[in-house]
């Protein structure tokens, strides 16, 4: 039932206010279910629950109630969900009392972050000068997006910039012509591709990894829970948390990007002449294999959001946990993982290989992300005394 729910989201949202609305139904389901339960700490809100009352209808009605307010056009497919989930519940005291807590705890996670500014419109982008400042990019030349970062209110952290990592390589740095060579070599779109120095498996994992990282981890954990055995409150913890640590990583991330407004590959490399490091070699007709998304460079938000999802999963699913995944954008195609770093070590190589970054950009996120990943399994629904914690491992 947490994942019909995690998947009716999907329905609906649009693509910008998808993490936010994930985050939104999955804390709500667990504190739904936790006010009935009481196992752990609430994210937010404990209600009154009557004796007997359904921990799952209030998981559904909570689910509803948050997607009915943010998404009232989509009442046309909520609300029939919404019938067929609760028609499994056998009538009585116990469903009518399970709605009232879903619909309490529903209301109030919306009420209360109904200010927090994650989708609101950012100002407009005015780019810096030099040549390690961060330009709109080919082919669109879109104006970058979530620009507001700085007065996001964070669902975990403190604030936006609690990790926020040290600035970039110098432009002028060998350390920074190393990884430039690699991009530009790695990163080319090929019109040969017998000529190309990215092996065929190499293009595939690019093109893997242009599904952002929220689909990727929410897909992952929802193939996976069913065969775990949980209980319906560690099911719905497990989704709180790693949606929980999704939004806060992308909230850091776009936060140092903001700071730093870091110059993309193909904007670089295009003027690599002229950049004032002796190393570098520029190409003016240089492509990305993958289009460039449109945000400054470091760090790498891919990076983070994996980095700080993989934590989460291994913390509740373990260390060694193996799994298939399949990906839209290579049809026909599945492929294994022996486990959740190994799929983000996939994905840390596949933003070189499109092009989309440099190699500290991506090791920077990657840290950047399992930090604030270990700090919400750390501080985010954790059990009440007397109850421990049976998860696999720490991270």
């Amino acid at each position: 039932m947490v994942r019909d729910w995690n998947l009716i989201t999907l329905q609906v949202v649009t693509p910008p206010t998808r993490a936010r609305s994930w985050t939104l139904v999955h804390v709500a389901m667990f504190d739904a279910i936790n006010s009935i339960e009481q196992r752990y700490h609430p994210y937010a809100v404990t209600a009154p629950a009557a004796a007997g009352a359904s921990s799952e209808a209030a998981a559904i009605q909570a689910a509803y109630r948050v997607l009915a307010r943010r998404y009232p056009g989509a009442l046309a497919v909520l609300n029939p969900n919404l019938a067929t989930s609760l028609a499994a519940i056998p009538d009585g005291p116990g469903k009518t009392a399970g709605t009232a807590v879903g619909d309490l705890v529903g209301n109030a996670i919306y009420d209360l972050r109904i200010d927090d500014k994650i989708n609101d419109p950012g100002p407009a982008y005015v780019p810096g000068s030099g040549p390690a400042a961060y330009q709109l990019t080919p082919p669109n030349f879109a104006q970058p997006v979530n620009t507001g970062v700085a007065s996001w209110v964070p669902f975990a952290l403190s604030q936006v910039s609690q990790f926020r990592p040290e600035g970039p390589y110098s432009i002028d740095s060998h350390q920074f012509a190393r990884d430039y060579d690699e991009t530009m070599t790695l990163g080319v779109a090929c019109p040969d591709p017998a000529s190309c120095a990215r092996t065929p498996a190499q293009s595939q994992t690019a093109l893997w990894h242009t599904e952002q990282a929220d689909i990727q981890f929410n897909r992952i954990a929802r193939g996976l829970t069913p065969s775990r055995g949980l209980g319906l409150l560690e099911e719905a913890r497990l989704f709180a948390l790693l949606n929980l640590a999704v939004i806060d990583s992308s909230a850091a991330v776009f936060d140092a990007k903001y700071t730093y407004n870091f110059v993309r590959p193909v904007t670089a490399i295009r003027n690599g002449d002229a950049d004032g490091n002796p190393r570098t070699v520029g190409d003016p007709a240089w492509s990305t294999f993958i289009i460039t998304p449109p945000h400054p460079e470091y760090p790498a938000a891919h990076g983070a959001v994996q980095g700080a999802a993989a934590v989460v999963m291994n913390k509740l699913l373990g260390k060694h946990q193996g799994f298939d995944d399949t990906m839209p954008a290579v049809p026909g195609v599945t492929r294994h993982f022996d486990s959740f770093d190994d799929f983000t070590a996939d994905g840390f190589v596949a933003r070189i290989y499109g092009g989309k970054h440099f190699r500290n950009s991506l090791k920077v996120g990657r840290k950047l992300g399992r930090e604030v990943g270990k700090y919400v399994v750390q501080t985010q629904l954790q059990p009440v005394r007397g109850h421990d914690d049976d998860d696999d491992d720490d991270e």
